[in-house]
């Protein structure tokens, strides 16, 4: 496979909360600044959106006329569904998702495209976050995710092992496991818990590939208690599937609930110190 002749497309989905400036800097990252441009990318509008963005996506529009594609609901059905729709004017193999307050990294897709020369037996390529608040680099803490098949497998019991803004994912592998769509809150688990079961094999870059937009009350939203609920659900799948042990999908489901009903004081505590890393941070998890 020549990195110079793969073909690949962008998945992203906008709603009407979205911010023109964000939306801006987000197309940017991926249709200007990166060293290697995608042949396709398809933005589903979920519902109406604002006209301050309606602008910005006119602009790029007319700048990426053979590049850009958009498509739009009438109303508001989420980002489970809008990607379902998205996927159906997919036309190439590999599927490269972002969100639409996101940054790529502009050595993203150079990069995911040589993994997968490397690791042609792959189906997902990921890598890790680094969250920001106003510019990237303000935070410096990341969502650091394990580099290999075996050792992502493992942490399926413990959390997401890709981070979906990052992931490049072949087409048929998401095709096999159903695609998208689900009937979930806990959507990226539950994707790559039925890839795996599918046969999929995944590999994570060891650099940061986007800089995520993080918001208030990030942390007080993991009180959802269908957070939980579907937690279990996932466990209980990967365990009739062979993929955990009994064992294993109870103590996961255990301590899911634990975090739920924790202080939020103390959640936040476990959520910077124990599920991110600092920038300086040498410790890989």
């Amino acid at each position: 496979m020549d990195k110079g002749i793969i073909e690949f497309s962008v998945l992203i989905t906008t709603y009407i909360g979205e911010v023109a400036e964000n939306l801006d800097a987000s197309l940017k990252s991926i249709l200007v600044e990166q060293t290697c441009i995608p042949t396709q990318v398809v933005l589903v509008l979920d519902g109406p959106i604002k006209e301050e963005c309606e602008r910005v996506i006119e602009s790029y529009q007319k700048r990426f006329p053979h590049i850009l594609e958009v498509v739009s609901t009438k109303t508001n059905q989420g980002q489970s569904k809008a990607s379902a729709l998205g996927l159906k004017y997919i036309k190439y193999e590999f599927i490269a998702r972002m969100d639409s307050d996101d940054i790529s990294d502009s050595l993203r897709f150079e990069k995911e495209i040589q993994a997968f020369i490397d690791h042609p037996e792959c189906d997902v390529v990921g890598g890790w976050i680094e969250e920001f608040s106003e510019v990237p680099g303000d935070t410096c803490r990341m969502r650091v995710v394990p580099e290999n098949d075996v050792d992502i497998k493992n942490t399926f019991c413990k959390r997401t092992p890709i981070n979906n803004v990052t992931a490049m994912i072949r087409k048929k592998a998401l095709l096999k496991a159903g695609g998208y769509g689900r009937n979930t809150v806990n959507e990226d688990y539950s994707l790559y818990a039925h890839m795996w079961v599918a046969g999929s094999s995944f590999y994570n870059i060891q650099d940061v590939l986007v800089y995520v937009r993080i918001g208030n009350g990030m942390i007080s939203r993991r009180k959802d208690w269908r957070i939980f609920s579907d937690w279990c659900k996932d466990q209980l799948y990967l365990y009739r599937n062979n993929k955990h042990t009994l064992i294993t999908s109870l103590l996961s489901c255990i301590k899911c609930f634990g975090f739920m009903v924790m202080p939020e004081k103390i959640k936040q505590f476990v959520y910077s110190h124990y599920l991110r890393r600092e920038k300086n941070d040498e410790e890989r998890v």
